[in-house]
């Protein structure tokens, strides 16, 4: 069954928001019109978008920002309602007191983004300067509660209405930053860390790394076969993203001629999806793209299609217009590396759109929950508040049946340090997510 909605005008932004949320989280099919005629006559399901009602029909305020070409500052206005919390104030006889359509908009194009802020030390765009962050629910997929409260709206009013079944799914995504602590790293560098063990006294690393070195015991962060079996034992997909750039001070990865690397990177290809880690300064040059690309299809022998920012350091849209030249297709690293939660406000998938051209375009955008990174080492929580962290963002991405992103390293996995504990943390959240993915079938 169709839905008519009529809106006083048309535009790319409308239409993307609609399609996002009516066709894609409520998988409804629906059409528009701007006759008022039209639109009184239909006698199925309806609901206009407007500056005002059309006849006491099922009425949604508009703002104006889905109707507008240009980027100017928006307000940063909010209202808690209903466990929900939106932009743009409104007043009845609107449906819902805010426009929930501009706030998924501006939110889901990550509209302040383009405009100027300021940016950390590794250029990043500071979360403090979020919307979401500023009303105080980064961490909830709110957009997807926005699509929840939608649906319940309409299939009071609309009974005969029949909606899409989403389904909670956890995806493990890896970012091989440092395929190996000690192989690799060259004569130099262990050599200095053999000294650097002697003068700290750290017999334990002294000894780990000769046994490594001298191939006697497996390196620390060659993790991969472990992170494998614990997925495939609780059914949990999987991508690894590689770093295969030239080396430098922030990408320390190790060198992609090394033989063994080599040989890991076509191991774990054969095994589940990979894709390609761009390095630190790759997302202001097209050719340091399209290079480290290439190097990685010739070393898994796959086409990549696939990408996530080292530092998650990028730029819209320039970033994004790149990705979208050299063919990738899909990009994971919509999040921040300081904070837990949903930068575009959304735990689903999403299609990028150039606010720029106001035009959607066919890159796809997966935005994850959590990485483990942003707990240990940015926020500094132990691995019992880092769990409570991950397993509450997983109940809320639950409750909308969305799917369930996090990023991790290989290197994480090394049990000590920071990073004590977390080999517990990663089990343990395949295990529920496979128990909450159970209950969604």
């Amino acid at each position: 069954m169709r839905l008519l909605i009529y809106t006083e005008r048309t535009s790319e932004r409308l239409s993307y928001i609609f399609d996002f949320i009516l066709g894609e989280l409520l998988g409804l099919e629906f059409i528009t019109t701007n006759d008022k005629e039209v639109f009184l006559s239909f006698t199925g399901p309806k609901f206009s978008y407007a500056s005002k009602p059309v006849a006491g029909e099922l009425f949604f305020a508009s703002a104006s920002v889905l109707f507008e070409n240009d980027l100017t500052l928006q307000p940063v206005d909010f209202i808690d309602y209903e466990n929900m919390v939106g932009f743009y104030p409104v007043e009845a006889p609107s449906a819902m007191p805010f426009d929930m359509f501009a706030s998924s908009f501006v939110m889901i194009t990550r509209y302040n983004e383009y405009l100027i802020h300021k940016k950390d030390k590794y250029d990043r765009y500071r979360p403090s300067q979020s919307m979401n962050a500023v009303a105080g629910f980064l961490g909830k997929p709110m957009i997807n509660y926005y699509a929840l409260h939608l649906k319940n709206i309409l299939s009071k009013t609309y009974q005969a209405l029949r909606f899409k079944e989403n389904r909670f799914e956890y995806l493990v995504t890896v970012d091989v930053d440092t395929a190996y602590e000690y192989l690799g790293q060259g004569l130099k560098a262990n050599a200095g860390g053999f000294v650097g063990s002697l003068l700290t006294s750290n017999f334990r690393q002294l000894k780990e790394r000769y046994k490594v070195v001298f191939r006697k015991a497996k390196d620390p962060f060659d993790t991969f076969d472990e992170i494998l079996d614990i997925c495939k034992k609780y059914d949990i997909k999987t991508r690894f993203f590689f770093l295969i750039g030239n080396r430098s001070s922030l990408d320390r990865n190790i060198p992609h001629t090394f033989e063994p690397y080599r040989e890991t990177i076509a191991r774990v290809a054969r095994q589940t999806d990979i894709g390609v880690h761009l390095s630190f300064m790759s997302h202001i040059s097209l050719e340091a793209m399209e290079t480290e690309i290439e190097r990685l299809q010739h070393l898994s022998g796959s086409k990549i299609s696939a990408n996530r920012f080292n530092y998650l350091r990028f730029t819209l849209p320039a970033s994004y217009v790149s990705l979208n030249r050299i063919g990738i297709t899909e990009d994971y690293s919509m999040g921040y590396a300081t904070r837990v939660g949903f930068r575009a406000g959304t735990c689903t998938p999403f299609y990028f759109f150039n606010l720029q051209k106001n035009e959607r375009t066919n890159l796809k955008i997966y935005p994850f929950a959590f990485m483990d990174t942003t707990l240990a080492r940015y926020n500094k929580l132990g691995a019992r508040h880092s769990l409570d962290k991950i397993l509450q963002i997983m109940k809320w991405v639950k409750e909308v049946e969305g799917p369930f992103i996090g990023v991790w390293h290989n290197n994480s996995f090394t049990e000590t340090g920071i990073w004590t504990g977390w080999k517990n943390i990663f089990e343990t959240v395949a295990k529920e997510a496979a128990a909450l993915t159970e209950k969604s079938e």
